[in-house]
Formats: C-alpha cells, structure tokens, sequence
C-alpha cells in the first residue's frame, strides 16, 4: 500500500502541473499566431511583360504558368480558411 502524500507535497505538484499548463497555453497561443501570421502574410507576384515571355523557353512559360496557378490557389485556400474560421466563430 501506497503512504499517504503530505498536503504540501500535494499542493508543490498541483502549483508545477498549473504552471506547466500555463507554459503549454501560452506556447499554444503562439504557435496559433505563428500559424495566422503566416497565412496572412503577403503572396508575392511576378509580374513579366508578354515581350520578356516570349524569349522564355516552354519549360520556363510552364513554369511561371505552374506557379501563376499555386498563387491564385493559395489565396483561394486562405479566403476560404478565413470563412470557414468565421463560420465556426458564429457558432460557438
């Protein structure tokens, strides 16, 4: 059979398990906005002249077509994240 705990024993590991929750909250919180932060931040854009496309071989116009595309996809994603964050807002 296990000894009985001291009551102050017993409050020391209740205050480290509080501190230790506090720590993974606020690590938590800021993992959320690293997360937020990243998703909203600026998707950078190309711009080319049609003159400059034409020296392109096709490898490099399937390329810049490939990334044109990701571009306009991630910021479906992130309008569509964002709504979806709303929505889930709007029921809580």
């Amino acid at each position: 059979m296990a000894a009985p705990i001291d009551d102050t024993i017993a409050q020391k590991i209740f205050k480290a398990i509080e501190e230790q929750s506090d720590a993974l909250k606020k690590i938590g919180g800021h993992l959320s906005k690293l997360k937020e932060s990243k998703l909203k931040k600026a998707i950078h854009v190309e711009i080319h002249d049609e003159d400059e496309r034409e020296d392109w071989d096709e490898k490099d116009k399937a390329e810049c077509e490939r990334n044109e595309q990701f571009e306009k996809c991630a910021a479906d994603t992130v309008a569509t994240k964002e709504k979806m964050d709303k929505m889930q807002l709007a029921f809580r």
